[in-house]
């Protein structure tokens, strides 16, 4: 696990560029603590870094940029490849042999035997860059579900890759503001892909690679993985039995490690089946992580206990209070890469990983996005039924006082878009404008020509829902929050629900008995009832939640009305402390005035 960037332009002398990619990988130090390396091919100035996270292979072997023996590829890599031991027994063989027990060499080899093939054989998280000398060409990749970030810049005279956005300030070269970002994050609550804050920085796409030509300057970006959408499982015990086999398979292989290993324990179902599972088979090396507060309402203790006691990992409990809070938040902003309204409950439980020794954690995330866990599974048929008035009807809607339902608006624009932020949107574009005092023409022109697919029109009303959070509010928000603020701490997150042949399964299940319309998660619950106590799977869902409505309004560096100038700013806020707005839309309006 590292953090990794490149630069490749003949406008700079070689000691320039050991200098500028000194910086850039050295602004993403808390990503990869142990290590730093780099190396300059003088031929076509490929210049690539790399800063590590040390967790397997622990010894000097493991050193990146990485050669093969022959030296023509050089690699630097960000990620855990899982299946990395299968891998290396299927290269060796077929005759290759190898020199470090690293999952990195085991990419190099596999290249050099299978070529861009072998980018899908891979299962793990990760993104990674191969400068190929034979074929004279680089190749930027990107893990299938998205799980790692990986980010580029390309212009006539260079061409730059980085693990963050923050890391492009230091390529050498001057960057531009992307003049939509306080759009986007007003409408989104983050900015999706392919977007960036920088004008000429964008997100590679999961499951791609991009190959840069080096003769000509040239690069086209391939897919090389989608996640297969045919109905294969029609019978309820053959979906429990295949979620069971693919779970534990994927905890399995997200266990390895040469390093202490937790599981990020809220005491919530996804996070308490991880638990079990993990202990079951970490053989007495993992920790539970929990977080407890001094708000009641908001303290899971009583239902983590039930599963505390059930397994064998060191449990780890942390109190964090209004106080850590306020004394942490100036830390929380400034570790985040890109605007985002989600993270900071995982920045808190990620320090506290760290603060124990732990450099890899499991996370529960993706399931209430594959099995239906969310209120969006509800509302998207609400949503259609409103979809079928008229559009001045719809449009008329933001007028409405509850800003909830203001976001109706948005189905006027009769696109994926329109419906993603019916459902999830923060503000609509009368408001955006007000507060960024610009035309609402300006705003509505911007969020309407966000590519999207508009395959989803095909999809059921479960299958729709849980593409837009698969898609939209995971990819674009959790997965990059869970990214940048686990890894500002040195820690690696592992998303066993994410794993690409658990994802495959649970896709092939008919969504009559992959959804559940009386009970949320109702299958996930079916195939693990027997190793889950009721009160873990029989009660309303809670989230991994803390407690920043109160602690957001107490704080009046944050919610006085008085720090804003703007009119509309201060109308929100003044809502907020009548506890009339959501925090996190308050925490936007911070984020664009006062945190950018």
């Amino acid at each position: 696990m590292c953090r990794i960037a490149g630069i490749i332009t003949k406008e700079f002398s070689v000691d320039q560029l050991k200098h500028y990619i000194t910086l850039m990988c050295n602004s993403m130090i808390h990503g990869g603590p142990d290590d730093f390396g780099y190396t300059v091919d003088t031929d076509t100035m490929v210049c690539l870094g790399n800063r590590r996270l040390a967790i397997l292979d622990l010894s000097l072997a493991g050193h990146m940029p990485m050669f093969s023996d022959d030296e023509n590829i050089v690699i630097t890599h960000n990620g855990e490849i899982y299946n990395f031991k299968i891998l290396r027994e299927e290269l060796i063989k077929e005759g290759f042999t190898f020199k470090t027990d690293t999952d990195t060499e085991v990419i190099i080899k596999a290249y050099q035997c299978w070529g861009e093939e072998a980018f899908n054989k891979l299962n793990g998280i990760f993104a990674f860059c191969i400068h190929d000398k034979s074929k004279n060409c680089v190749y930027l990749v990107r893990d299938q579900s998205g799980i790692k970030p990986l980010y580029y810049s390309a212009d006539a005279h260079q061409f730059s890759f980085a693990s963050e956005v923050k890391a492009f300030e230091h390529t050498g070269f001057k960057q531009q503001t992307n003049e939509n970002w306080k759009i986007y994050y007003l409408a989104f609550g983050h900015i999706p892909e392919p977007f960036t804050t920088l004008k000429n920085v964008y997100s590679l796409p999961k499951g791609s690679f991009l190959k840069y030509q080096l003769h000509d300057r040239s690069y086209k970006i391939h897919s090389y993985h989608q996640f297969k959408t045919a109905i294969k499982i029609l019978d309820e015990n053959e979906a429990i039995a295949g979620v069971r086999e693919e779970l534990t398979k994927a905890i399995k292989f997200q266990l390895i490690s040469d390093t202490s290993i937790g599981v990020l324990f809220s005491g919530g179902l996804d996070s308490s089946i991880i638990t079990l599972l993990a202990d079951k088979y970490a053989k007495g090396n993992l920790t539970s992580i929990s977080a407890n507060f001094d708000e009641i309402d908001f303290s899971e203790s009583s239902h983590r206990k039930v599963i505390s006691q059930r397994v064998a990992s060191n449990h780890q409990e942390h109190t964090i209070t209004y106080r850590d809070f306020v004394h942490n938040f100036d830390n929380v902003l400034n570790n985040m890469d890109q605007p985002t309204n989600d993270g900071i409950n995982t920045w808190f439980i990620c320090k506290c990983a760290k603060e124990n020794g732990i450099k890899s954690v499991l996370s529960g995330l993706g399931a209430d996005e594959l099995f239906g866990g969310y209120p969006s599974f509800d509302r998207i048929r609400k949503i259609q039924n409103f979809s079928k008035l008229s559009r001045e009807m719809i449009k008329s809607a933001r007028f409405l006082k509850n800003i909830k339902l203001r976001r109706l608006y948005y189905l006027s624009f009769q696109s994926p878009v329109g419906e993603y932020l019916c459902l999830r949107g923060l503000y609509t574009p009368d408001i955006i404008a007000d507060l960024l005092d610009i035309d609402i023409q300006t705003v509505i022109n911007c969020l309407q020509n966000i590519p999207l697919d508009d395959s989803i029109k095909f999809l059921n009303d479960e299958e729709r829902a849980s593409w837009f959070e698969m898609n939209m509010y995971m990819q674009n928000q959790l997965l990059k929050d869970t990214d940048f603020m686990s890894m500002s701490h040195g820690v690696e997150a592992r998303v066993p629900f994410l794993d690409i042949n658990f994802i495959n399964l649970v896709t092939s299940i008919h969504p009559s008995i992959r959804y559940g319309e009386l009970q949320k998660k109702r299958l996930l619950i079916e195939a693990y009832k027997d190793e889950l106590p009721e009160e873990t799977w029989n009660r309303s869902k809670m989230g991994f939640t803390f407690p920043f409505q109160e602690w957001m309004r107490k704080n009046k560096e944050i919610s006085s009305p008085d720090l804003y100038q703007n009119k509309r700013a201060k109308k929100l806020v003044t809502a907020f402390n009548e506890n009339n707005l959501h925090w996190s839309s308050a925490f936007a309006l911070y984020k664009i005035f006062h945190g950018s």
